[in-house]
């Protein structure tokens, strides 16, 4: 995304921008400065972020196989289009697109995973 349209971006894109800026910052920080505490309860927090992370993800996977990205882009459907773009191996992609599908079925479940209070 090119700098000087990021403004106009829609807020989940930005926001994904922002996150992955400041998860890298935090990723090659010296983990060694964090007090026991500090470790141990980041690590939760850091368990549920992924949890978030993930239920954004599975969304956007959702949202995009309702749009047929993967066929537009020349794919056989997007879970495939999504496998080859992430190298994540076929029946990964394909599990995981699954998933992403159900939780627009269940809601309970979609929010607690979207909460962190749940993981994938």
């Amino acid at each position: 995304m090119a700098k000087d349209s990021r403004h106009h971006a829609h807020t989940v894109c930005r926001a994904v921008a922002k996150s992955r800026k400041k998860v890298l910052s935090a990723a090659t920080s010296d983990l060694w400065r964090m007090s026991d505490d500090e470790v141990a309860a980041t690590l939760l927090e850091a368990t549920r972020l992924r949890a978030q992370a993930e239920a954004l993800e599975l969304r956007l996977a959702a949202e995009a196989d309702r749009r047929h990205v993967g066929e537009r882009a020349g794919a056989t459907d997007t879970a495939s289009w999504w496998g080859h773009q992430t190298r994540q191996n076929r029946p990964v992609a394909k599990s995981r697109m699954r998933l992403a599908e159900s939780l627009d079925r269940h809601a309970p479940t979609s929010a607690a995973l979207t909460e962190g209070a749940i993981s994938v």
